[in-house]
């Protein structure tokens, strides 16, 4: 399937609440379609095609429901500078993996968030009339391509293969080195340090509460190897605490201020690799309500 990256400039709004709804690596989903125009009489939800997959469970069949939307976010670790190379194998990685699946008859949506160490297929063939599967860690996928949209697409096959095929309908990946600009732009986000944190930071005795500023954020978010904790679990706990802090500091800067969001998007426009087209954010978006 061809997917694009597409960033148009004249669709700000539509793809900054996109990124605040989805790209901060697995921020929940809030309210945005106050922004956007009311939707025509004559739209039409997304609708799967008959050929919908089938998953059998205990002799039984479970069918994929219509209207179902599936985006999967990513946040990539990124130690290349790949804008001019058509190297197929780099060292890319998918930090961050979180699968969003929207329910839009009932406006409501669900998040899971995928361990970058599970060991899955993935496709390291360079041509794409041949498949060539070894099993390595999901972070790993994003590793293979000549272009930021090819290292996504088999981010996408490998994340649908581990969940049954599931089929995908998107994808939107941010590089990690974004962190600081998210936390700067709700002016930081306070946490409170768990134990084992004083190795990436003299300030993250446990238990302190920290506002954190600049690339002590990226630090409390990505830290893993300088950590008696060096798994992967630890981190996804920091990670969700800071989601949920830095969601609700967005909300009321996005409420106070209407220029949050294009000025957030600007500055991160250069980090964001999607193939959603502008009238698909805006028709998604649309959809949401408060949660």
């Amino acid at each position: 399937m061809s997917r694009k990256h597409v960033f148009r400039k004249d669709n700000l709004l539509q793809l900054g609440a996109i990124i605040l709804t989805l790209v901060v690596f697995g921020a929940a989903v809030f309210a945005v379609s106050r922004m956007l125009n009311s939707r025509n009489e004559t739209d039409t939800l997304y609708t799967r095609p008959d050929n919908r997959p089938k998953i059998t469970y205990n002799g039984k069949d479970y069918v994929l429901r219509n209207n179902l939307e599936s985006i999967l976010v990513m946040g990539i670790d990124e130690t290349e500078d790949l804008s001019y190379s058509d190297k197929f194998q780099n060292y890319t990685q998918a930090d961050v993996i979180m699968l969003f699946v929207i329910d839009r008859d009932n406006n409501t949506y669900r998040c899971l968030q995928l361990n970058r160490d599970s060991m899955v297929p993935v496709n390291r063939a360079e041509s794409s009339l041949n498949e060539e599967l070894v099993t390595m860690q999901l972070a790993l996928a994003h590793s293979f391509g000549t272009t930021d949209q090819a290292r996504c697409e088999n981010t996408v096959e490998a994340v649908s293969g581990m969940l049954f095929d599931l089929p995908i309908d998107h994808y939107v990946s941010l590089r990690m080195e974004s962190i600081p600009i998210l936390n700067d732009s709700v002016g930081g986000v306070t946490v409170t340090i768990p134990a084992g944190m004083e190795p990436a930071d003299p300030a993250f005795t446990e238990g302190a509460t920290v506002t954190l500023h600049g690339d002590q954020a990226e630090r409390f978010v990505r830290s893993r190897m300088s950590l008696d904790d060096d798994s992967n679990t630890f981190r996804m706990e920091r990670q969700r605490q800071f989601i949920t802090k830095w969601r609700e500091l967005a909300v009321a800067r996005a409420e106070q201020n209407s220029d949050f969001v294009m000025d957030l998007n600007m500055q991160l426009s250069d980090y964001l690799v999607t193939d959603m087209f502008a009238n698909s954010l805006s028709d998604f978006v649309s959809q949401l309500t408060t949660f």
